[in-house]
């Protein structure tokens, strides 16, 4: 199968340093609000919570929340350039994506409750039953995020993999799902150095991506104005 031109256009491009900004952007301000070094982030207590100032989570919070949104520009332009000649395939991507960041985005809103809860009952002012009952509430909106980057993936894997992206086939390898097993891999495997991603796994994993995906449209662009 003939390969689309390796050529985004200016907006698209613009579009995407729109999400690599709200990867980088969304990832410090969960990082504010809950990066801890060597914590257990496997704790079903969200006990390192408590070894992070209030003033900082506060921050953290009001951060990623304002900037979550820029997800949704930069999801338009990797399905735009994933599927360039299949504008169908490429808007239902955008819309499963778009939900679950959505979702991920309510997701993220609440960890500072969470953060806030797990103080109150170090201060005996709250009981482990409302933990788990927030957290009951909250974390399956991550995991239905996760199940569409594994969706997604599979689509990214298979359009970049056939030739029907713009993207050059090396970049089949950096599916955002994939990314996302590094990390957590990294985690279990080596947590002396995978706390310092793992808080962050999702932006992490999407600041690779968004950049990646602005260099080879961008090389790609170049090499078809020579």
């Amino acid at each position: 199968m003939t390969a689309p031109p390796n050529v985004g256009n200016d907006r698209y491009l613009a579009l995407g340093l729109l999400g690599l900004a709200g990867a980088l952007l969304t990832g410090l301000g969960e990082g504010l609000l809950q990066l801890v070094p060597h914590a257990d982030y496997t704790d079903v207590n969200y006990g390192y919570f408590a070894s992070v100032p209030d003033a900082r989570q506060s921050l953290g919070h009001f951060l990623a929340i304002l900037a979550a949104p820029l997800y949704l520009p930069g999801y338009w332009h990797l399905t735009r350039n994933l599927a360039p000649t299949r504008p169908r395939l490429a808007t239902a991507l955008f819309g499963l994506t778009s939900y679950a960041f959505i979702l991920g985005a309510v997701w993220i809103g609440q960890r500072y409750f969470l953060a806030a809860t797990v103080k109150a009952i170090a201060a005996g002012d709250a009981n482990n039953a409302l933990l788990h009952d927030l957290a009951a509430h909250n974390e399956p909106l991550v995991n239905a995020l996760r199940l569409a980057m594994v969706v997604f993936s599979i689509a990214w894997v298979w359009l970049i993999a056939s030739g029907q992206s713009r993207y050059p086939r090396w970049m089949a390898l950096f599916s955002p799902a994939l990314l996302l097993g590094a990390i957590f891999a990294l985690y279990f495997s080596r947590p002396d150095l995978g706390w310092i991603v793992l808080p962050t796994a999702m932006n992490t994993a999407h600041v690779v991506v968004f950049t990646l995906s602005l260099l080879a449209l961008s090389t790609g662009r170049k090499r078809s104005d020579q």
